[in-house]
């Protein structure tokens, strides 16, 4: 699938996308851009991460798509086979047109990654980063052409959800975010675009929400269950504060929380017993352990 694009002499022909990180969110996003029928080089610094992503891609296309006869296995085959995995950076980034960023939420690594592929990256390459909640100004500080660089924040489960929340960086030109959303659309997304600010809209109120419901637990007002269970049946949602903490991993929760009170003030403050859970490795479903236990 080609996106062929004009904006004021800037040409962009995406057809091959690297994407930097094989987690969670890494492995969902090369899903859906393999699906949209795009190239995609996934890199990890960790061989046995890329092996697990690729296998859960495989299980996921089959146990999803082929088995309700949503797509042949032929469709889902070549969906595969359109995703290359490796541990050298440099031959993934190697003649891409878009560079999705999907590393730890850490505002001095993704810094220090963005000034790397700023300088290694062909001059017209579109970066985006996945964060859900840093400051992209802040992370494109160290870059030369911080014009190209813009959020493109995916959600979990990235092949399912439909939203993208497309971050403007102060810096970042009409060009990209034109270029970033066309390609987000390509993906069967809706787009929404945000001014850089700490959390953007989604992370900010979720966090709030999902903190909120931590400190209920901790003092003693419900359950982890009635907590939730109230907030699916009273505001229809699709899963409760503490579920959703577990999905998403307590120890990404105490960073956003911890980065939002520090931007924000100490209302964002994250709550003591979301801290012990991070701290005793209790993440949630990606490490079996959270407020529940999985399978």
């Amino acid at each position: 699938m080609d996106l062929n694009k004009n904006f004021y002499g800037f040409y962009m022909d995406i057809k091959k996308v690297c994407v930097i990180g094989a987690g969670i969110m890494g492995a969902g996003i090369t899903q859906i851009v393999a699906t949209s029928g795009y190239e995609v080089n996934l890199v990890d610094i960790d061989e046995n991460i890329l092996n697990k992503a690729l296998t859960g891609i495989t299980n996921d296309l089959e146990r999803f798509y082929v088995r309700k006869e949503k797509m042949s296995p032929e469709e889902a085959q070549a969906i595969v086979e359109r995703i290359h995995t490796s541990t050298n950076r440099d031959e993934c980034l190697a003649e891409v047109q878009m560079v999705i960023e999907a590393v730890f939420e850490d505002m001095n690594l993704k810094k220090q990654l963005f000034k790397e592929l700023d300088e290694f990256c062909a001059e017209n390459t579109i970066l985006g980063s996945n964060t859900s909640s840093l400051s992209i100004t802040e992370i494109a500080s160290m870059a030369q052409r911080q014009e190209r660089i813009v959020g493109i924040h995916f959600f979990n489960p990235a092949p399912v959800m439909k939203l993208i929340e497309l971050v403007k960086g102060t810096n970042t030109s009409e060009e990209t975010l034109e270029i970033a959303k066309a390609f987000s659309e390509s993906l069967g997304k809706t787009v929404v675009i945000v001014n850089d600010s700490p959390g953007f809209v989604t992370s900010r109120l979720l966090y709030v929400l999902c903190n909120e419901g931590v400190n209920m637990l901790m003092n003693g007002v419900a359950s982890a269950e009635d907590i939730d269970k109230a907030c699916k049946l009273a505001f229809n949602f699709p899963m409760g504060p503490i579920e959703l903490c577990d999905l998403v991993g307590n120890d990404v929760y105490l960073h956003i929380g911890t980065y939002l009170a520090h931007e924000l003030g100490e209302k964002y403050r994250p709550s003591p017993l979301l801290k012990k859970m991070a701290n005793a490795k209790l993440l949630g479903r990606k490490t079996k352990k959270g407020f529940y236990k999985y399978e």
